[in-house]
């Protein structure tokens, strides 16, 4: 498949306007004032499938807190998960250190020079690189994400679902090398991607508005909104999860929750409430009744429910109640963490006041919000 770009080629002076348009009308962000490196990494892994409105007041504080890529390679995980929280897809923010550790220990503290460079750094990929190199290396890179691919498809007036395809992006990123500006790449990428964002948008776009309508096809045939067509969505999955709350009375009469950090599943790498698939079920509550440090096993009443991506998630919540002591508590770790070493790690015991704060994930809030009324 090849996307036609002809008329685009008969129109030189269309990237010219777009990027006036830019100039003229761009959102003002606070990594868009002066250009620098770190803040342009950081920015652009936040943005990710997270709006604008989410991402600047967390990039702020960030940024704030880690100022530089050595203090964020320095991060504590409780640190990292508290500065993310509400972004979603916390597996970024690790790739970030993950990067951050790289660039410190590998590159003494110095920012790759160029897209070929970035690519060697942990967590970041073709997409990310770009966006970077143009930005600050001023590269001709372009970037092309579901915003770019709306803006092409529309200016090419392709309507086929193959615009999705592997063949379909590498069209799409084709076009957009082509027509790239090489005294102002990073400009040209954030313009396209300021044009889908703001105007060029999925549902009742501004064309009436739009700086570069003279020489957008689905314009001209009228049929911008089949442009591009909606993405194929893949059958929902349905998955059943075992959650334990596992409580134990602390000193002063508080109650203290056992959190863990996942190694496997939907929610790997975060730290929240133990998650147990339903092909675990049986096993897991025969342990959990033998247990001799367990006063009492309840399945509640609640039954939260979560989507991520294609998956559909009906979770079971399992109260355990442990008798009292110390001791009793540390001995549950040390056998919960052996028995179930390739589901968990570091497991720790946290203050019902503290608990929401931790918990990383909005399944796991749900999952929490009616206990923590009482």
């Amino acid at each position: 498949m090849f996307i036609e770009d002809s008329h685009l080629a008969d129109h030189p002076n269309w990237v010219n306007v777009l990027l006036a348009w830019y100039d003229q009308h761009k959102r003002d962000f606070p990594w868009r004032r002066k250009i620098d490196v770190y803040h342009t990494w950081i920015c652009e892994v936040m943005s990710q499938q997270t709006t604008m409105a989410v991402v600047v007041p967390r990039f702020e504080r960030f940024v704030a807190t880690l100022p530089d890529v050595t203090s964020l390679a320095d991060c504590s995980e409780d640190l990292l998960r508290e500065l993310w929280s509400g972004l979603g897809y916390y597996a970024r923010a690790r790739n970030l250190r993950n990067g951050a550790r790289y660039i410190v220990t590998e590159r003494g503290g110095h920012f790759p020079a160029n897209y070929e460079q970035w690519l060697t750094v942990p967590g970041v990929g073709p997409y990310t690189a770009s966006v970077i190199a143009s930005i600050c290396a001023r590269e001709a890179k372009a970037c092309v994400d579901g915003n770019v691919i709306r803006v092409v498809a529309r200016l090419a007036g392709f309507s086929s679902t193959e615009v999705w395809s592997e063949l379909g992006k590498k069209s799409i990123q084709g076009i957009a090398d082509r027509f790239i500006d090489h005294d102002r790449p990073g400009d040209f990428n954030q313009a396209m991607m300021e044009l889908g964002a703001t105007l060029c948008q999925k549902q009742s776009p501004g064309c009436g508005r739009c700086p570069i309508k003279t020489v957008c096809r689905a314009s001209q045939l009228g049929i911008v909104a089949q442009c591009p067509p909606n993405k194929p969505r893949k059958q929902t999955e349905f998955v059943e999860l075992d959650a334990l709350r596992v409580s134990s009375p602390a000193a002063g009469g508080n109650e203290q929750y056992l959190l863990v950090a996942r190694k496997r599943g939907f929610l790997s790498e975060t730290v929240g409430f133990p998650l147990f698939p339903e092909t675990d079920r049986s096993s897991l509550h025969t342990w959990l009744k033998e247990n001799v440090h367990v006063r009492s096993v309840q399945i509640s009443s609640e039954e939260p429910s979560h989507t991520i991506t294609n998956h559909r998630i009906s979770v079971r919540v399992v109260d355990v109640e442990l008798f009292e002591g110390a001791d009793l508590s540390s001995e549950f770790v040390r056998h919960f963490s052996q028995r179930f070493a390739e589901s968990v790690t570091d497991c720790r015991w946290v203050s019902k006041s503290l608990t929401k704060k931790t918990v990383a994930s909005s399944l796991d809030r749900k999952i929490w919000e009616n206990i923590a009324l009482f």
